[in-house]
C-alpha cells in the first residue's frame, strides 16, 4: 500500500473515532449517556483503537496485534469478566505473549523457506548460454 493510501485509511479511522467521541460527549451534555461510567469501565478500548489503527495502516502487524491483545486483556480485567482481576490474570497475559512469540517465529521461518525456495526456482529457471 502506498504512503498516500496509508494516510487516507488512518485519517478515515481517526476521523470516525473523533465523530464517535464527539457524539458521546454530546450525549453526555444532553444527559442521555453518563460519560464518566463509560470512561471508568471502557478506557482500555482506547488502547484497542490504537492497535486497530496500526493494523489498518499496516505499519506494524505484530505491534498492532500486541496492542489489541493488551487492550482486550485490560478491558476484561477492568470489567471483571470471567472473574479476572489484575492479581489472578497476569499469567494469562504471559501465556498470550509467549504464544505470540512462538507463532511469530514459526511464521518467520515459513516465510524464509518460501523466499529461499522462490530464489532457488528463479536461479534454476535461468538458462545460461
Amino acid at each position: 500500500m502506498s504512503q498516500c493510501g496509508r494516510s487516507k485509511s488512518g485519517n478515515l479511522f481517526w476521523g470516525v473515532t473523533m465523530i464517535a467521541l464527539g457524539t458521546l460527549f454530546l450525549l453526555d451534555r444532553l444527559d442521555i449517556v453518563d460519560v464518566h461510567y463509560f470512561f471508568r469501565d471502557f478506557w482500555p478500548m482506547f488502547i484497542v483503537l490504537v492497535g486497530v489503527s496500526h493494523l489498518l495502516s499496516r505499519r506494524s502487524l505484530w505491534g498492532g496485534l500486541w496492542i489489541v491483545t493488551i487492550g482486550l486483556w485490560l478491558e476484561a480485567v477492568t470489567l471483571g469478566l470471567f472473574g479476572l482481576t489484575f492479581e489472578n490474570s497476569w499469567p494469562l497475559l504471559l501465556i498470550f505473549v509467549g504464544a505470540g512469540m512462538v507463532l511469530r517465529s514459526f511464521i518467520d521461518v515459513s516465510r524464509r523457506r518460501t523466499v529461499e525456495q522462490d530464489r532457488g526456482r528463479t536461479i534454476g529457471d535461468r538458462h545460461e548460454p
